[in-house]
């Protein structure tokens, strides 16, 4: 990469306000409460309870593919993208709930499928 490369190269940063299982929740529903991120594992948990799967665990391998099976990806994406418009003008730290992961699935999606 020369010196006019590195200065086009555009980051984007893919967050979660409180946590990643926002992300996750917003494949199944819209929720937009800003409760404590054990409450959301809960919220998984009740989830997945439904699937009859084990409950919600923080290190779940299988994560990906329980939400690529059960959940909605583009209704996670829209969720998301409501979020962060009822959000708007507030800076990240005090989005919450909010998740730009939308954003980076919105790119690999066409490799994802």
């Amino acid at each position: 990469m020369n010196e006019s490369e590195k200065a086009t190269t555009k980051w984007h940063v893919a967050w979660s306000n409180q946590c990643i299982e926002i992300w996750f929740l917003l494949h199944f529903n819209y929720y937009n409460s800003d409760i404590h991120r054990t409450e959301y594992f809960e919220k998984l948990s009740e989830i997945f309870k439904g699937y009859k799967l084990d409950k919600y665990e923080k290190n779940n391998e299988d994560i990906f593919e329980i939400l690529m099976k059960y959940g909605n990806l583009e209704n996670a994406i829209n969720n998301a993208k409501r979020l962060c418009k009822e959000n708007e003008g507030q800076p990240p730290s005090k989005m919450a709930p909010a998740t730009k992961v939308y954003e980076l699935i919105e790119i690999l999606k066409p490799h994802m499928m």
